[in-house]
């Protein structure tokens, strides 16, 4: 039987539906208009026009960058995104089991100082000094081993891995598991949604990673695309060979190829990610 809605609940749906159309808009024609503008011929674009329909379709922009400095930004960005989402995984998912454990020691004052470092922030002058006494400057490292755990990462691992009964991992340890064991057969595939989500986080973070860049990177060479990108949207440049003079439809084109990676992984790790989070999201 169908229930009949009174009229203020159907004139709040609608208003509902026409607000969250206008969001979906506001989200889809920038993306939607840099796709279109990327493959669209340079007089299409003079005058800084707006193209929500293409009016010529050619891959001349994406040839352009392809044959400028534009690649070299994209392989350090994505050599900074993988191998530091690699060591990032690395660290968190065992750090994050140990700190599960509820028989471990200072468990609750380590999980406190961890904590601490979501609130207070040393600035900016103490990580530059840092890094230089390091020797990482102008060197890639200076954008991955800083940053290599993440606190909120952290947190959502360690509440999920804490959610698994004890009752699974004290049998794998009566059939001779030791910790190495258990957390390889037992808690990652248990936790593969919210490691997904984890995953997905850390990679967006190293790939958006702008900042840091500008501040320990010294060298054009080792330069990511992001400050590329930067140098190209709001300056110009003559790095496709055409002096100061680049025109929207090579910017967009530059811009497609900074959102790529992100488009390509988010499908696979999609049906995981609000899952993990949720999952994730449970306290102790």
């Amino acid at each position: 039987m169908k229930i009949k809605q009174s009229k203020s609940r159907i004139i709040f749906m609608i208003i509902n539906s026409i607000i969250l159309l206008l969001v979906c808009a506001m989200v889809i024609l920038p993306i939607w208009n840099v796709i279109v503008t990327s493959f669209a011929e340079d007089k299409d674009v003079m005058g800084n026009a707006y193209l929500l329909w293409p009016k010529s379709l050619t891959l001349k922009n994406y040839l352009r960058v392809l044959g400028s400095g534009y690649v070299r930004g994209f392989n350090n960005s994505l050599w900074v995104a993988v191998v530091g989402t690699i060591i990032s995984m690395l660290l968190t998912v065992p750090l994050g089991y140990a700190l599960a454990q509820k028989k471990m020691l200072f468990r609750k004052q380590i999980m406190r100082i961890v904590t601490i470092t979501m609130v207070f922030d040393a600035g900016i002058m103490p990580l530059y000094i840092l890094i230089r006494s390091l020797g990482l400057i102008n060197s890639s490292w200076s954008l991955i081993l800083p940053f290599a755990i993440s606190t909120f990462n952290l947190i959502i691992v360690k509440n999920f891995m804490t959610s698994i009964p004890e009752s699974l991992i004290e049998s794998a340890k009566l059939d001779g598991c030791n910790d190495f064991k258990v957390l390889a057969r037992i808690v990652v595939p248990l936790a593969v949604p919210i490691l997904s989500a984890v995953m997905l986080f850390y990679f967006v973070s190293y790939w958006n990673r702008y900042t840091e860049a500008v501040m320990f990177i010294n060298s054009n060479e080792k330069y990511t695309l992001q400050v590329m990108l930067r140098a190209i949207v709001f300056q110009g440049d003559g790095s496709l060979g055409e002096g100061n003079i680049v025109y929207n439809n090579t910017k967009m084109a530059v811009m497609m190829l900074g959102m790529l990676p992100v488009l390509v992984i988010y499908p696979f790790v999609q049906r995981y990610f609000v899952s993990g989070l949720m999952l994730g999201g449970v306290k102790e």
